[in-house]
């Protein structure tokens, strides 16, 4: 495998790559854990929240990188090499050297595509395919959005439901167009299956939500199946064989990539991540 410059990269090994992404994410457990109890020992600009959120950042892709990729996926740990900043390369550079890990692998890869972009809600030239099951595309508002959510929260199993989880869903749904139309169909077997069905009538759906400032993306809310069944059908079928027709981009743009963005242009939003806020409206959600 060439590199961008014409160098030969040399990739790890599998059992490589487990032990560097174990090392990585054990000194970014401890660090946060230490930046948090010593917030005066922190080295980002912005102080020791942001050197947090950066260590989280940059570490999001890195459980299961280890894993065989499906043919088309990125490389995660290229990924985040690639789109880390500043702060997140110098931090990355220096655990992987205390880890003696080889950089050149990350250096000289190839460059990956270009940022993720909203999903499609159309078929193109030369990007569609025969419609999939039409029937199953529901288009539902803000306000059956969330109440469909917050419903499959109340059986969602103990083991998920942790007091950051439930603070980003609200955070989400403290964000969603208040006008907006959001479009929801069930998980299919080909995608990724976050959590498998179940308590009750859970199940993972794929969802393509519009946000407070107009951008479109791709979200995978758990639902309840019957909460599903009971909201009234509100798109045609002209409309429903459109969706249908429409093949998921290779790197759409996901909640967690939006969420990150909308809140380094507006730094007064709330902070998900920090114990003891309450869900409510944003100051920027008028923005």
């Amino acid at each position: 495998m060439a590199g961008g410059k014409g160098k030969p990269v040399r990739a790890w090994s599998r059992q490589q790559r487990e032990q560097i992404i174990a090392g990585l994410l054990r000194h970014a457990l401890i660090e946060m854990r230490f930046i948090a109890s010593q917030p005066d020992q922190s080295q980002h600009p912005d102080g020791h929240l942001a050197h947090i959120r950066a260590i989280a950042d940059v570490c999001h892709n890195l459980p299961g990188a280890g894993d065989p990729r499906l043919a088309g996926e990125y490389d995660a740990i290229i990924w985040t090499w690639q789109t880390a900043d500043a702060f997140q390369r110098l931090w990355l550079q220096n655990r992987l050297a205390h880890l003696g890990a080889d950089l050149s692998f990350l250096e000289n890869a190839p460059r990956l595509p270009k940022p993720a972009t909203p999903p499609d809600t159309r078929p193109r030239w030369g990007h569609w395919q025969l419609p999939r099951r039409p029937n199953a595309f529901t288009s539902v508002d803000s306000v059956t959005l969330s109440a469909l959510v917050r419903s499959a929260w109340r059986v969602e199993c103990l083991s998920s439901k942790t007091a950051v989880r439930e603070a980003f869903i609200e955070w989400i749904l403290d964000h969603l167009a208040p006008e907006g139309g959001h479009i929801l169909r069930p998980s299919t077997a080909d995608e990724t299956i976050f959590v498998q069905d179940g308590p009750v009538d859970l199940r993972q759906y794929r969802a393509l939500l519009a946000m407070c400032d107009g951008t479109l993306i791709v979200h995978h809310p758990r639902l309840r199946e019957s909460d599903l069944i009971a909201v009234p059908r509100s798109l045609s079928l002209y409309r429903r064989y459109l969706l249908s027709a429409v093949p998921k981009r290779s790197h759409e743009r996901d909640a967690g990539l939006w969420a990150n963005a909308h809140r380094a242009r507006n730094p007064e939003c709330r902070d998900w991540t920090i114990p003891g806020q309450q869900p409510g409206r944003c100051p920027c959600r008028s923005t």
